[in-house]
């Protein structure tokens, strides 16, 4: 388990069942079974959870792979990759990415969050596909 807050006073908590120590450097832990949280002070948490991630101790930045899950108030985003990168406030969601809340379903290739606005942006790899978009019933 490793915590860190930032001088905002928001909060990153990742815990893993298992942990290994990059040996050529000891600021890489690879971590199996994975569930994360973001506490912002003004705003409601973001849940993840993977099969695997790389965190990077020092700077807290972390790559989430396998099974990614991603829950925010009523936004649920599966996926296979998740980038969170601490010092750009920025994370990236990627691969077989399925975005689901209350009124839709959407299919796209990669999700840009900005982790302070909570603002976000949705792409396609390749210019001429289209995001997929289902409305629920």
């Amino acid at each position: 388990k490793y915590t860190s807050t930032d001088n905002k006073g928001n909060k990153y908590e990742i815990v893993s069942s298992i942990g290994k120590i990059d040996l050529s450097n000891q600021d890489i832990i690879y971590m199996t079974d994975v569930k994360a949280s973001i506490y912002f002070i003004d705003s409601e948490a973001i849940e993840i959870k993977s099969n695997f991630a790389k965190y990077n101790s020092k700077n807290y930045d972390t790559n989430f792979s396998e099974n990614v899950l991603v829950t925010y108030e009523e936004h649920k985003i599966v996926s296979d990759n998740l980038d969170l990168f601490f010092e750009k406030h920025m994370a990236q969601i990627m691969n077989n990415l399925i975005y689901e809340n209350n009124t839709t379903r959407l299919n796209a290739d990669k999700i840009e969050i900005d982790l302070i606005t909570k603002n976000s942006k949705i792409f396609m790899y390749n210019d001429q596909e289209k995001i997929i978009i289902d409305g629920k019933i």
